[in-house]
């Protein structure tokens, strides 16, 4: 991170026909509070002063500390305009963008090597073990931040040992209880309320039910892996409740700080605006469109491999016979919304649901896992697709096939055929899709 934030643009980047286009990067605490207010400031009064055609916002996923956040952002941007110059595709009369980068903390979970930073130190490496003692103990800490002293005290002494014996487990379950209370609610607008012997039945069964669950909570095949883990061991039970403090967070700034600034955007000019968000950044632009009434319609979303329910945007979720949570983005977005998914994306086809679910979803996980369906209803829409919301689901297109998209609201891409993995969303097929969006 540069010594200090500037009040006006992180950058200024050179696009197509050698144009400037100033690139923002806002900052949000785990709150929602802006931590950058004369930046955002900066950023409002620049579009009330000058007519901007287009503005572009990011949110990045999980585990993207700073430099990660702006070199994704970079990578992205970049591969966007050498896509436009070498194809020499067209721009809307009075094409002036402007960039805006959103920056959360993220950092307090791994999910696997696609999501690690660019600079992991090789297995075995002095580095690498002390980042990875490092890593455990802040989300130690974090978890711990939400108890009460003597509940911290028996987290921080469960969590050091080896193994969990079945009474430690429970005493764990009973502690963090509360963490995964609600930890749906938004998305499917399901009661997700577990009792103690709930949870210990999950942590028991979890690699049984997906062997691949030990890698992930490991961190991943590749540099780093721990190796398989038992079923009770502390640090598999940590990153599960991690992916509930993300997941909250992540919905927590969209629905706050980053509301407030779509809000204000909107209001300050009549720029088209155009939102993109990766994983849990996903949710967070969702939040952000969803938690409540907007001065204009945004122009455009494009989703990346969401990591959020794909119920989300359901007429009705089973059980709840209501919406889904983000059901209402649908009408406060001018062009259709368009969301990758991927088969190959591990995180989002294998795990994801196995974290984010209740006891009652152990059953239906298995059944539904082996026809290719969505495995319950906490599934991944980066895994799966959309699902229950008028949905049209269509392969992957590359330049100059241009997407059909009359007459839909939101279109399931399946990306599988260019998307090799959770982190892989900055290529040519989704330079492309963000084309269509932006140009249509």
């Amino acid at each position: 991170m540069a010594d200090r934030l500037p009040p006006g643009p992180y950058r200024t980047l050179t696009g197509p026909g050698d144009i400037a286009v100033p690139f923002y990067v806002i900052p949000f605490d785990k709150r929602g509070l802006c931590t950058g207010p004369e930046t955002r400031r900066h950023l409002l009064d620049r579009l009330r002063a000058e007519r901007y055609s287009d503005v572009f916002v990011f949110s990045h996923g999980w585990n993207n500390d700073w430099k990660t956040a702006i070199q994704r952002y970079e990578g992205f941007i970049g591969g966007y305009m050498r896509m436009r110059r070498d194809r020499a595709l067209p721009a809307p009369d009075g094409y002036k963008p402007l960039l805006v980068g959103i920056f959360w903390p993220s950092t307090a979970l791994v999910f696997g090597e696609s999501e690690r930073g660019p600079d992991i130190a090789a297995a075995g490496a002095p580095e690498a073990a002390d980042e990875a003692v490092a890593e455990e103990r802040r989300e130690i800490e974090e978890l711990a931040e939400q108890l009460d002293d003597r509940q911290a005290a028996d987290l921080y002494a469960l969590t050091q040992k080896e193994k969990l014996t079945e009474e430690e487990a429970r005493r764990l379950a009973e502690i963090v209880a509360d963490f995964y209370r609600g930890g749906a609610d938004d998305e499917l607008g399901v009661e997700t309320a577990v009792t103690a012997e709930d949870l210990l039945e999950i942590w028991k069964q979890a690699p049984a039910e997906e062997d691949d669950l030990a890698a992930f909570v490991a961190g991943g095949p590749g540099p780093g892996t721990a190796g398989a883990l038992s079923a009770l061991d502390p640090r598999n039970i940590v990153r599960t409740l991690t992916v509930h403090q993300m997941k909250d967070r992540a919905g927590r700034v969209g629905a706050t700080g980053v509301h407030e600034l779509v809000r204000d955007m909107l209001a300050a000019g009549d720029a088209r605006l155009h939102l993109i968000g990766h994983s849990y950044g996903g949710k967070v632009v969702l939040s952000a469109i969803s938690a409540g009434p907007l001065p204009r319609k945004v122009r455009s979303v494009l989703l990346l491999q969401p990591a959020v329910s794909h119920l989300a945007f359901a007429e009705r979720v089973p059980e709840a016979n209501r919406p889904g949570g983000y059901r209402a983005a649908l009408d406060r977005v001018e062009n259709p919304i368009l969301s990758t998914y991927s088969s190959h994306d591990f995180p989002l086809t294998k795990v994801f649901h196995l974290s984010v679910r209740r006891k009652d979803d152990l059953g239906e996980a298995r059944i539904a896992a082996a026809s290719g369906a969505p495995p319950s209803k906490f599934a991944a829409l980066g895994g799966f697709g959309p699902r229950g919301a008028g949905e049209r689901l269509i392969d992957v297109l590359d330049a100059p096939n241009r997407y059909a998209l009359e007459g839909g609201r939101l279109f399931g891409i399946d990306g599988s055929r260019t998307i090799g993995g959770h982190g892989d969303i900055s290529n040519e097929s989704t330079w492309w899709a963000l084309y269509n969006l932006a140009s249509r």
